[in-house]
């Protein structure tokens, strides 16, 4: 039996033992066990929303941010520690008219950032972040820096396009792409740039899923380019309804697995495959050898089987 979530998730990570983090969409952070129960009532360490998060060895690297009181902060999170609830928003506002700058609460670090966070990702090392108008910085686990770069200078000259909409680390180094597909391949241990480019994509890109060389590249309107090692003559396309929640590789059917808008969906080099569901899907994963759907109500149900 599963339990429902009694906040509207935004998103889910997997942790050691067969463990989920939920972050909710008003900053929320419950732990379910093995059997997808909560190993305690979800919590609230800083009483605005998560932008960005990454987990990386049981520790949640997240920003939160609150555009209407102007304030964002970076923190680190020990999964594996007590979560306590921080701050209410309105305690938050009288801290800020009396010129305090709370923190977020159960942190292994807080950060106050100057500029709205725009990408943040993890490994076992490092983490890599940027945000609006700044550039690229790299540091370690305590938040000990390692190099800092200035922000890039994109080819492409449209409004908007030159804003990092995501971050990888992959073995070659680290990848950082705009909203126009460009992306540029910098020195993981220096902040060097080593190479850029482009994928023709006439659309917004908004957010990418990776699986080793296998990348999706999706736009908020529906329409999804798979690409293997930015190969273009690799490239295949779709365009569904809604924007795309979710995707994850599947290795014994050679797919990914789409949670998009109110749809699953298989995608193989050879067939798509679609079934609807009455709530959105939000993030699927793998559990105990089932693909599983965590959906916007809070409830969770089968991905396809």
């Amino acid at each position: 039996m599963y339990s429902e979530l009694l906040f509207p998730p935004q998103k889910l990570f997997e942790l050691d033992d067969n463990r989920i983090l939920v972050i909710g969409m008003n900053g929320e952070i419950q732990i379910l066990d093995e059997n997808l129960i909560g190993e305690f009532e979800f919590k609230k360490p800083f009483p605005t929303s998560i932008s960005i998060s990454s987990v990386s060895k049981n520790i949640l690297f997240a920003c939160w941010i609150d555009l209407e009181l102007m304030i964002a902060r970076m923190a680190s999170i020990d999964l594996n520690s007590e979560i306590k609830n921080g701050h209410s928003r309105a305690d938050l506002r009288i801290k800020l008219e009396s010129k305090k700058q709370p923190q977020v609460e159960s942190s292994k670090w807080s950060h106050i950032l100057d500029s709205e966070p725009l990408a943040l990702i993890s490994d076992d090392e490092l983490i890599v972040f940027t945000s609006w108008k700044r550039g690229l910085y790299c540091v370690d686990h305590d938040s000990n820096e390692i190099w800092r770069i200035p922000e890039i200078k994109w080819l492409k000259k449209l409004k908007n396009a030159n804003v990092i909409v995501s971050i990888e680390i992959t073995e070659k180094g680290i990848l950082v792409w705009s909203k126009a597909a460009e992306w540029f391949l910098i020195n993981k241990e220096s902040g060097e740039i080593i190479k850029n480019g482009q994928i023709e994509f006439q659309n917004i890109l908004e957010k990418i899923f990776v699986h080793e060389d296998k990348r999706l590249l999706c736009s908020p309107d529906g329409f999804v380019l798979w690409i293997d090692d930015l190969n273009p003559e690799s490239m295949l396309d779709m365009k569904q309804k809604g924007p795309v929640h979710d995707a994850k590789w599947d290795l014994e059917k050679d797919c990914w697995r789409i949670c998009q808008w109110r749809e699953d969906i298989l995608w193989s080099r050879s067939e798509i495959t679609k079934s609807s569901r009455d709530e959105i899907g939000k993030s699927v994963f793998k559990h105990k050898g089932i693909w599983m759907v965590l959906e916007n109500s809070g409830n969770f149900s089968e991905h396809f089987t």
